[in-house]
């Protein structure tokens, strides 16, 4: 029973901070207070109705041959009043009273309740959203209906006959607000898919490229946000996190650059690579950083088009590698939904200049021999170095996946998944910020940010801080192992929960964070790593079970929390002594 209390005071902790879907409006016209990367989360649950349509066959059929029912699962964030992300989760044609045994043009096609018998279907989605309405009106926070434009990208499995394939579409979500926390929501949108998802299982019957085959999907349902309310009055949000989102025309940036793709077709040996599956190219977009963690960004990409590799065989016509150049080459358009992790983790600063940024991509390939498209779907890690405040350079490097039609070996055909076709994409080259393109805090985090010492580490707060963090989290691992009384996984005693060693090490490494997150993002991911590697030493040997392991972690971080909060309250956030360093000597400061 204690164990499952003690869960539950985490389970809490971690979603205490969301917020509702409730901005409040700037000091300047069209902008917002954000807060950090947990807030503004919702939940979403509904049902849902697609109408498939194979390639070349009357839409007017569709009823009842390509009609299917199913069950929406979703999570989502609002970064901002103009952008969020949503993961969402389908499952069609299987659960019980959503069933329907005449739906003829899903695969096995033209065999009537086979695909409901074994299983149905299953998508999962990443939707893109974009609020219409605060992106081109004035963001009110008391407003009931929104209206959102979303692009996705995701993967299908089809029970039927076994198979997966990518997908790419557009939609619409709107939803009406009843309440602070609830909102009721309808969906649409029309989604491509390989052809060895729906329709006949010849290739030939039902075309190639992106637009083989398609369906419809309406959804319907309600929406719960996460989290306390705030209020829509007097709103203050005291986090450090706390930013202004700049309006729709500030943060926007162009970049250009050379690329080199190492493409890898279902069943090829990858040591092959070089040179049959190795491409050339130029890539160019246009972005904007909604809010410090959050940003889109358009892509394009010109493969094999300006600098040929004529020992190139794995991109169409394999039979006559050269044609691909002559012709063209290749060419991808996608939507990156980049997540900027130096901001989520360390927190937002300005004068920073080592940004890592990770990256989902959703798009379409097309091969300009053959003149058809398919999705595109890849995820990557982009490095940026900013040299001033207008330019910066910036290296990527990221997987993309494509449908068979896509890319690849005429035989991958489509019988293989979505991962029939692959190729790594390396990028290197410059970004240019258009106009302003820095963010702002609040006047009170302003105040806040000049009452700290501006020179150096505060050393002896720094020291005292990670001995009292690591003698709170000792203090309470040891009172949760007398009352809980769980016994190791090696039956050597009966004080396996939580653990200490890993709980000990999260408050060092919580502690590290607090005192250097500014400096770099490294020197954090390195303390929660060597925190990690410590928690995973004790499983691999017999002392703890999994779950001992993160119960120590909440609890080493929750003590690092406490005696910083603590310390803050007591003696103040800025004590008058600091140490810093000039050249090569030590100088110690007192602020009066």
């Amino acid at each position: 029973m204690i164990k499952k209390i003690v869960f539950a005071i985490i389970l809490a902790w971690t979603t205490i901070g969301a917020q509702a879907q409730v901005f409040e409006p700037g000091e300047e016209p069209r902008t917002v207070r954000t807060e950090g990367f947990w807030e503004n989360w919702f939940v979403q649950m509904g049902l849902d109705m697609t109408l498939q349509n194979p390639y070349g066959y009357d839409f007017s059929k569709v009823f009842p041959n390509g009609k299917s029912f199913g069950l929406d699962l979703a999570v989502g964030k609002w970064f901002t009043h103009q952008v969020g992300v949503r993961g969402k989760f389908n499952w069609e044609n299987k659960l019980p009273l959503l069933e329907n045994g005449h739906a003829n043009w899903l695969a096995p096609f033209y065999q009537p309740g086979e695909n409901r018998r074994k299983g149905g279907y299953i998508a999962v989605y990443g939707d893109a959203l974009l609020n219409l309405h605060n992106l081109f009106g004035v963001y009110r926070p008391e407003r009931k209906w929104n209206t959102s434009l979303y692009p996705r990208i995701g993967i299908n499995y089809n029970f039927g006959v076994s198979k997966g394939s990518l997908l790419a579409g557009i939609g619409l979500l709107n939803t009406y607000r009843i309440s602070d926390r609830w909102s009721v929501y309808g969906d649409v949108a029309y989604i491509m898919t390989g052809s060895g998802f729906v329709g006949k299982e010849s290739k030939a019957d039902t075309g190639t490229g992106s637009n083989s085959n398609g369906y419809l999907t309406f959804g319907i349902g309600a929406q719960v946000e996460l989290g306390k309310i705030k209020a829509l009055k007097n709103a203050k949000m005291q986090d450090d996190l706390s930013v202004l989102s700049n309006g729709i025309w500030d943060n926007w940036f162009v970049q250009a650059g050379m690329d080199m793709s190492l493409m890898n077709p279902y069943g090829c040996n990858f040591g092959k690579v070089i040179p049959k599956g190795m491409t050339f190219g130029l890539n160019g977009a246009l972005g904007k950083w909604f809010t410090p963690e959050y940003g889109l960004r358009g892509r394009v990409q010109w493969e094999n088009g300006l600098i040929p590799n004529n020992s190139v065989e794995w991109v169409p016509p394999v039979e006559d590698p050269r044609q691909n150049y002559k012709k063209g080459g290749l060419a991808t358009i996608a939507i990156d939904a980049m997540l900027n992790l130096t901001n989520v983790i360390t927190g937002y600063d300005p004068e920073r200049k080592w940004h890592t940024t990770g990256y989902v991509r959703a798009g379409i390939i097309t091969q300009f021999v053959e003149g058809s498209g398919s999705p595109l779907m890849g995820v990557g890690l982009e490095e940026t170095y900013r040299l001033n405040d207008k330019w910066s350079l910036f290296g990527a490097a990221g997987y993309q996946v494509s449908t068979s039609e896509g890319m690849g070996v005429s035989t991958t055909g489509m019988d293989v998944s979505a991962g029939s076709n692959g190729f790594f994409d390396i990028d290197f080259g410059v970004r240019y910020d258009l106009g302003r393109n820095k963010f702002y805090r609040d006047e009170e985090t302003k105040k806040k940010a000049y009452a700290q010492p501006v020179a150096g580490h505060n050393w002896p707060r720094f020291a005292v801080n990670t001995i009292a963090s690591v003698g709170v989290a000792y203090i309470g691992k040891t009172a949760l192992k007398a009352m809980v009384k769980e016994e190791r996984p090696d039956h050597s005693d009966n004080k396996s929960f939580p653990s200490g060693h890993t709980a000990m090490a999260f408050a060092a490494a919580r502690s590290i964070d607090k005192e250097f997150r500014k400096e770099s993002i490294w020197i954090p991911i390195a303390g929660y790593a060597a925190a990690t590697a410590v928690g995973i030493e004790r499983v691999a040997n017999d002392r703890h079970h999994w779950y001992d392991v993160v119960a120590g972690a909440a609890v080493g971080y929750g003590a690092a929390e406490l005696a910083w909060y603590l310390s803050d309250k007591l003696l103040g956030s800025g004590s008058k002594v600091a140490l810093t360093t000039t050249g090569q000597t030590v100088d110690v400061t007192y602020n009066f």
